[in-house]
């Protein structure tokens, strides 16, 4: 008999509190012995029993909702890819490392449950944004990929930390039902959990079978405006204005330094001349390393609009005719792409890659060159000198 059920991309009522009849997500999830926290976004459930360090299952939180501070860990959900980019607890503190803190230990376990192939061990893990006070958001049911460790300078001290960045997949599936995450939570050993997740969503099946089924929804390719820019007021919002204000020499400058500092595969990149409206050509190669030894060409266009500018399906058109059989097209603005733009490039097969003012932002956080809420000046004046 079915429970409760959390459906992909529906919202539930999240009150904070067990008692209040209207939560679907603590009254939800929580059952005596094993219950959830209501913070921070790590947030294990253990066994009844205890025989076991590892969760029953994990339940993660990303926090879409605009506190005003300036958090340097930035998750990433991305639906169209079924993939999520999610960060550890650390914090700076001059005692702890990062695998003192509570959450990276309980990321750890269960990374080395992987690594040493104990499947049947893996708890499965459920992903939720806080979109705004008093809701969440459904974003599916994940497995670990891979965990890897970084390096994040504190807005506050300016100090580096190090912390864990995990990589989720979402597996393909609409539904889960907490009933089988209750009955996993009151197992009593691994033999009754193999039992229990005959029940499980197929594809949790077939991931402890060594088969993963990731999650891919191609509408979500189609972005929304808002979710192509920072807020307004945010400290990433003041990063693109930043960008924004540069003159056009300055900004040609910057973009091409700063696909240049991309690390995981050899690169050349040129920029050629400047177009009518604000904006540049540029010309390269990506060389994927060896065994493959393949170079995939590429020709770039950047257009430095306002965030109330946006690129439609005319602005495309130009790259898209240039494209030669074998190359591929890379197109970034500091604004966002209309429906009608993103459509053309998705339904039409183009090999085009598309850069907005959000993704040029987090490419500046990717590649460690924010401090606080302006590119790093050191930085910034080597390249526009």
């Amino acid at each position: 008999m079915l429970g409760n059920l959390y459906r992909l991309g529906h919202e539930y009522i999240d009150k904070a509190s067990t008692r209040n009849e209207e939560d679907q997500f603590s009254r939800w999830i929580n059952i005596k012995n094993s219950g959830m926290r209501n913070s921070p976004g790590i947030r294990p459930l253990k066994y009844v029993s205890r025989f076991s360090d590892a969760p029953a299952y994990l339940i993660l939180v990303t926090s879409d909702t605009n506190s005003g501070e300036s958090n340097p860990w930035h998750d990433i959900v991305d639906l169209s890819e079924g993939e999520i980019l999610y960060w550890g607890d650390a914090k700076f503190n001059y005692e702890k490392r990062y695998n003192d803190f509570e959450g990276n230990k309980t990321l750890e376990v269960i990374n080395h449950l992987i690594l040493d192939g104990n499947f049947n061990y893996v708890p499965p893990i459920l992903h939720f944004s806080k979109t705004r006070t008093g809701i969440v958001r459904f974003n599916g049911l994940c497995i670990l990929d891979k965990m890897e460790l970084t390096w994040f300078v504190d807005n506050k001290s300016g100090l580096p930390i190090k912390n864990y960045r995990c990589h989720l997949s979402i597996l393909d599936v609409e539904e889960v039902d907490i009933t089988w995450l209750h009955n996993r939570a009151r197992a009593n050993d691994f033999e009754e959990i193999k039992v229990i997740d005959a029940d499980a969503p197929s594809s949790w099946r077939e991931y402890k079978n060594g088969k993963i089924n990731k999650l891919h929804v191609w509408k979500n390719k189609i972005r929304t405006p808002e979710s192509q820019l920072p807020k307004e007021g945010s400290p990433d919002a003041k990063i693109l204005e930043q960008l924004v204000s540069l003159s056009p020499i300055e900004f040609e400058a910057v973009t091409v330094a700063l696909f240049r500092q991309l690390k995981d595969v050899t690169h050349s990149i040129t920029q050629t001349r400047p177009t009518k409206d604000g904006g540049f050509d540029f010309i390269g190669h990506f060389s994927l390393p060896y065994p493959l030894a393949y170079d995939i060409n590429f020709l770039g266009e950047a257009k430095r609009f306002g965030r109330k500018n946006r690129v439609e399906p005319r602005h495309l058109s130009r790259l898209v005719a240039r494209l030669s059989r074998g190359q591929y097209g890379i197109f970034v603005t500091t604004s966002y792409y209309s429906k009608q733009a993103q459509e053309e490039v998705y339904q039409d097969g183009y090999p085009v890659k598309l850069f907005s003012g959000a993704d040029l932002v987090f490419l500046f956080r990717e590649l460690r060159l924010v401090q606080g809420e302006q590119i790093k000046p050191e930085w910034l004046n080597e390249v526009i000198k």
